[in-house]
């Protein structure tokens, strides 16, 4: 084997390596590229999760709230039942 041929196959092999080096850099380039994809979705889904629980917190408070305004406005109707009658009874005969 001459000088030159040996120079062409080491110049082969290593572009052949390279090559395979290129190869591992791109695996590597799609592992990473997938597992950002992965974080990205974890954070979408933990943010959809967070929002239904603030929705599910809000609807509860809504209804607390509109139970205690029917309550009150009960108490209301009764103080105002209340004072009629001691308007009535109290009244000057005449009037």
């Amino acid at each position: 084997m001459t000088e030159y041929e040996a120079a062409t196959l080491a110049f082969r092999t290593a572009s052949l390596a390279a090559q395979h080096g290129g190869l591992w850099i791109a695996a590597a380039h799609v592992a990473v590229g997938l597992i950002q994809a992965g974080i990205v979705w974890y954070g979408i889904r933990a943010m959809q999760r967070a929002g239904d629980q603030r929705e599910r917190e809000h609807e509860r408070r809504h209804a607390e709230a509109s139970q205690r305004h029917a309550e009150t406005m009960q108490a209301f109707d009764l103080q105002r039942q209340a004072l009629e009658t001691l308007i009535t009874r109290t009244a000057p005969a005449g009037q």
